[in-house]
């Protein structure tokens, strides 16, 4: 393992598993599978964090005294839904009388249903992966353990934890895959009514922009919302 993942191990500082660029992504994906499995037995959340140096550094905080990744996540007071709504309604002050038209019609969106944080931008093979076994009991607490966020559009860590906890509350919608500025999740409702994918596409970009902005072909709404009917993972990036 390089340099980078030996520093994320040793900051993380629980079981794990590392995959080296040379791994076909689907046993990456079968792996991560079965610990899910194996967790909710176990009484653990697997995550796959991706070799990264940024979000090695970012990661520093957890060697901080003052960091209790316990009290962080008592402060998960079950927001997230406000939360999205507010992000929302801000973002929304922009288009004034545009928004007819950014929404789109619900079509042409992709169906996710493997995790694309682990490629190579080339697609040639993935990056060195970690599969953490995070010791908490409910998905969204493993942000305390992972913890991203705070700039430009992202949330805060402990927004990111509200929202979390609300879409798998919601959803049973599990954070997967970590990057610095990637966050993929494997969803275990995929059977949405239409209004449900509308009023989800909107969550989601409130959530994350960029993700209509510059992760659709036509940049509306409605694309996102059909691929999000489509998808077992939801695909997240900032800029």
């Amino acid at each position: 393992m390089n340099e980078i993942t030996k520093s994320i191990i040793e900051k993380v500082n629980c079981p794990h598993q590392v995959f080296s660029e040379q791994t076909d992504v689907d046993d990456v994906e079968k792996a991560y599978e079965e610990a899910l499995k194996k967790g909710q037995k176990q009484g653990f959340v697997p995550v796959l964090v991706v070799s990264d140096d940024t979000l090695e550094e970012w990661l520093e905080i957890l060697e901080d005294e003052e960091y209790q990744k316990e009290e962080i996540i008592k402060e998960a007071a079950g927001r997230g839904k406000e939360i999205l709504a507010e992000r929302y309604q801000e973002y929304m002050e922009d288009y004034e009388g545009e928004e007819k038209e950014w929404k789109g019609k619900m079509r042409d969106g992709d169906s996710l249903t493997g995790f694309t944080s682990l490629m190579k931008l080339d697609g040639e093979g993935i990056k060195e992966t970690i599969l953490f076994e995070i010791p908490v009991k409910n998905p969204w607490e493993v942000i305390a353990y992972i913890p991203i966020g705070g700039w430009n559009e992202c949330p805060e860590a402990l927004e990111m934890m509200e929202v979390c906890r609300y879409w798998y509350e919601t959803y049973h919608a599990f954070p997967a895959v970590f990057s610095h500025d990637e966050l993929e999740f494997y969803v275990g409702k995929t059977s949405l009514s239409k209004q449900e994918a509308w009023d989800l596409a909107k969550e989601h970009y409130a959530f994350s922009p960029d993700r209509v902005d510059q992760c659709t072909a036509e940049g509306t709404l409605g694309e996102l919302a059909d691929c999000i009917r489509k998808s077992t993972v939801w695909y997240f990036w900032w800029d």
